[in-house]
């Protein structure tokens, strides 16, 4: 397929496939946020945190490993933007000396979940946040401290899922209502839901057909998505 599809025939659909190849379907200047966690690519040796239906995360904790993976994907982030559009993208702070090298200005936004109950536990998440421009955006005077509920069913099915309060968090404050959001590695559809619920479009991707088919099934569980 050739680069720069019309973009309605990305809007409010999951792909299974490379982050590289939809991203590079997409037109440039046509997507107003990119929220997205990809692969830490942090650990030394793979485990069920880093291992995926597909396979183990590629690389071996080195940070020149994670950067090559990465990096085209990254300005192909960019690229897709809006002038103005925001990007949120996730990273282990193991990387944390690179961030300047690699993203250039950015803000690091913390956001902690804390879970209720038997598995109650804080879990800090770091995100590198700017504009298309690499402009960085200030987090907002907003309470970073998100309660949640209960740990997802969904960790049987994925080994890191997202809480929809996370992501509702950062798309509330990232986007405008109409705007369409891309998470090309999309996992079990938690940035598509949050989404959908704030009446924004949407656009996932993830390597994992399985992944695609539990985010698929959670639009229409949790944000009530019609499928024609």
């Amino acid at each position: 397929m050739r680069r720069g599809e019309p973009i309605s025939r990305f809007v409010n659909r999951v792909f299974v496939g490379n982050a590289l190849n939809l991203l590079g379907r997409l037109p440039t200047e046509s997507i107003g946020a990119v929220i997205t966690d990809p692969m830490y690519m942090v650990a030394t040796e793979k485990n069920e945190s880093c291992t995926y239906d597909w396979g183990p995360e590629p690389g071996s904790g080195k940070p020149e490993e994670y950067w090559a993976y990465h990096q085209p994907i990254y300005v192909e982030c960019l690229r897709v933007l809006k002038p103005g559009g925001t990007i949120a993208w996730q990273s282990g702070c193991k990387f944390k000396p690179h961030f300047s090298t690699w993203f250039g200005p950015h803000r690091q936004w913390s956001l902690t979940r804390f879970y209720h109950g038997a598995y109650s536990r804080r879990s800090p998440h770091v995100w590198l946040v700017q504009r298309r421009e690499q402009i960085p955006i200030q987090q907002p005077d907003d309470h970073a401290l998100l309660d949640v509920e209960k740990r997802s069913k969904l960790s049987l099915l994925h080994p890191c899922p997202q809480a929809v309060e996370e992501m509702v968090f950062l798309i509330s404050h990232l986007t405008q209502p109409g705007d369409i959001v891309v998470d090309p590695f999309c996992g079990s559809g938690t940035t598509l839901v949050a989404a959908h619920q704030l009446g924004r479009l949407w656009i996932g991707c993830d390597l994992s057909e399985l992944y695609c088919q539990v985010a698929m099934n959670r639009l229409v569980r949790e944000a009530n998505l019609e499928i024609n």
